[in-house]
C-alpha cells in the first residue's frame, strides 16, 4: 500500500504570489493616502486658495489612517474599515467641494 501526498508546493507558491500582489497594491494605497493630502496642500498654499478646506481634508485623512494603523495593531477588522472610510470619504469630500467651488 503506497499513500502518496499531493504536492502541496504549487498551491503556497500561487498563495504566496497573491499574498505578495495584495500586500503590494495595499502599500501603494497607503503612500498615496499620505501623500495625497499634502499634495492637495501644498497646491493650496501655492494657489492661495481653499487652505481652510485642504487643512480639514489633511486632518480627517490623517484621524482615518491613524484609526487604521490602529485596527490593524490591534487586529480588529471594524476599526481598518472605519479608518479606510473615513480616510476616503474625507479626501472624496474635499475633492468635490473643490470642484464646485472653482
Amino acid at each position: 500500500m503506497s499513500s502518496e501526498l499531493p504536492d502541496l508546493n504549487t498551491q503556497a507558491a500561487a498563495d504566496e504570489m497573491a499574498s505578495r500582489t495584495a500586500n503590494l497594491f495595499t502599500t501603494f494605497l497607503l503612500g498615496l493616502a499620505v501623500i495625497a493630502p499634502l499634495l492637495l496642500l501644498v497646491m493650496s498654499i501655492m494657489s492661495g486658495k481653499f487652505l481652510w478646506l485642504t487643512v480639514l481634508d489633511l486632518i480627517g485623512t490623517y484621524t482615518g489612517l491613524l484609526i487604521m494603523l490602529r485596527g490593524y495593531r490591534d487586529d480588529n477588522r471594524a476599526l481598518k474599515r472605519w479608518g479606510a472610510s473615513t480616510h476616503a470619504v474625507t479626501l472624496l469630500l474635499c475633492l468635490v467641494v473643490l470642484a464646485i467651488l472653482q
